[in-house]
């Protein structure tokens, strides 16, 4: 029943935000889906992943290796949230999270997640970047970084502080705002990618030790 009450909690809270986004408003989380259209596609995935998950476990469903199948899934994309190709890739990572999570009964844990990654950044960081794009792209290509290095043998650890992260930013002609700006995404967007590879990568480890 918990579960049952908790699934149909997340799709009203889903199809309120359809409306009027409120993942845009969302306390401690808004500066960074406000400017990365990965990870706001992220955010609204991990939702739709976690309200399947969870109702699939409640009745019985055997875990499923992939969503393609599943019908009414809603992207939710509006072209006020950034590119759509970012969008839809973030979307695909957080929609295999939000599914894991769900589907094992761990917590809803994308608002604390996006939450601890949000800290010190304010809109006067990003200044330097207009649209936003170098954020976005950093936050993209950190989480890729972060989700391959936490799932690799050579991680022992899942949450790790963004602010200890490297980053040598692409950006050329020796623009140092738009650096500064890919550099904050990067680095954030590696942190929550490492945390998601690492809980993949233990969980195959576990299946496989069960064997």
């Amino acid at each position: 029943m918990a579960r049952l009450v908790l699934t149909l909690f997340l799709s009203a809270m889903f199809f309120s935000a359809g409306a009027e986004d409120l993942h845009l408003r969302e306390p401690g989380s808004a500066v960074v889906l406000s400017h990365s259209a990965f990870a706001h596609g992220y955010r609204h995935g991990y939702e739709e992943g976690y309200h399947i998950g969870n109702t699939d476990i409640s009745v019985g469903t055997p875990s499923r290796m992939n969503l393609k199948g599943v019908h009414g899934i809603k992207l939710g994309y509006s072209s006020q949230f950034g590119p759509r190709p970012a969008f839809e890739k973030g979307f695909k990572a957080g929609i295999k999270m939000g599914y894991r999570d769900g589907f094992s009964g761990h917590a809803f844990r994308a608002i604390e997640s996006f939450r601890s990654i949000a800290v010190l950044l304010e809109e006067a960081r990003l200044a330097g970047d207009p649209g936003f794009t170098n954020f976005d792209q950093g936050f993209s290509t950190g989480y890729n970084d972060g989700f391959e290095r936490g799932g690799s043998v050579h991680s022992l650890i899942a949450p790790i502080d963004f602010r200890f992260v490297r980053c040598s930013s692409p950006v050329k002609d020796g623009n140092q705002p738009a650096h500064e700006c890919y550099c904050e995404g990067y680095r954030r967007g590696f942190a929550l990618g490492h945390t998601d590879g690492f809980v993949l990568g233990s969980d195959a480890s576990r299946l496989e030790a069960s064997k």
